[in-house]
């Protein structure tokens, strides 16, 4: 979760936790979570999904959109569970009800010592009550009656709206993955995030190869999932933003600038076009605006080196593109 490339472009999930000692709703809280209850019958179960909840799980994604599981069993079990919600985790969910029809759920499970949200759903018809929100309320509250430590309600996408309901519940903390260390959410800068600094680094070394008269373009690369999923970094490409500089070999070879946020460090490589993705990639989006993407699964042929400066990095490129067979690529 390092990286998350969607129709809204490349962001970073940031994993947040709410810890309950000392815990109090705010007013505001308090107040809606006492109009669901007059107004909705909400309980707890044990059991597991139904065909009411999926059908009102597609009628939420139909609404909400995005990047989402095609079903709820999808979401809830793995490919070799069966229709039960066992395993590790005692999983338990919440219900609210209109005269009898199923409007809003949540799923979550039950640790040793803390919660964690799975879904969330509600029925768009009932938008305008703040369903999805108060199931989530009804989660932390449960936590607070049975004396949990924390209640995990999932990331947030800082850039992206969706996700901001979370913050409303109060004081959150964030996981800091370089630190390894929970800290509070209000003291994240969004600037230090992994897919703000690799989209920096790739415009500091595209300003330089401007500078020296080179054209280049942007590319996105759905495929990175794919690498990481199969263990092929060390021969493919893995970076979700790349910059192409040139083309040899008929097209099917590229020159490529990549930024590494954690080392801070360019690296320009020349890559091979193997397998074409597309077909398995077919669901995966990619930014409604911005750099083109690339399906290719990308194979690497020779890297010319790592710098931490940007102009080293395009003087590299720049010798490249004097010494060897490449021609330029038109700018998007």
């Amino acid at each position: 979760c390092r990286y998350l490339l969607g129709r809204r472009g490349l962001h970073t999930a940031v994993w947040t936790r709410l810890p309950l000692a000392g815990y109090k709703f705010s007013p505001g809280l308090r107040r809606r979570m006492r109009r669901v209850r007059r107004d909705f019958d909400v309980s707890f179960s044990d059991l597991g999904p139904t065909q009411e909840h999926e059908a009102l799980y597609h009628a939420y994604v139909d609404h909400v959109g995005g990047d989402r599981a095609g079903s709820l069993h999808d979401v809830l079990f793995d490919d070799d569970d069966d229709d039960e919600l066992s395993g590790l985790f005692r999983s338990r969910q919440v219900q609210i009800r209109a005269d009898g029809r199923l409007v809003a759920y949540s799923f979550f499970d039950q640790g040793r010592d803390s919660l964690q949200s799975v879904i969330g759903v509600y029925d768009p018809a009932f938008s305008k009550y703040g369903l999805g929100i108060g199931t989530l309320l009804e989660e932390i509250q449960f936590g607070l009656d049975q004396d949990f430590r924390f209640h995990y309600a999932g990331y947030i996408v800082p850039g992206v709206s969706a996700f901001e309901y979370k913050r409303k519940v109060g004081p959150l903390q964030y996981y800091d993955p370089d630190n390894h260390q929970w800290r509070m959410l209000s003291t994240l800068d969004p600037n230090t995030l992994p897919a703000v600094r690799l989209r920096v680094g790739l415009q500091q070394v595209s300003k330089c190869l401007e500078q020296l008269g080179i054209t280049y373009r942007l590319r996105c690369y759905p495929p990175y999932r794919v690498v990481y999923m199969n263990d092929l970094q060390d021969r493919c490409m893995s970076a979700p933003l790349f910059v192409e500089c040139g083309r040899a070999a008929g097209d099917d070879v590229s020159l490529v600038v990549t930024f590494d946020p954690g080392t801070e460090a360019w690296t320009v490589e020349a890559y091979q076009r193997s397998r074409d993705l597309s077909e398995l990639l077919a669901d995966a989006p990619a930014p409604d605006d911005g750099p083109k993407a690339d399906l290719s699964l990308l194979v690497r042929l020779d890297r010319a080196g790592v710098t931490t400066t940007a102009s080293q990095a395009a003087a590299w490129v720049a010798r490249a593109r004097r010494r060897g067979p490449w021609h330029g690529v038109d700018p998007d």
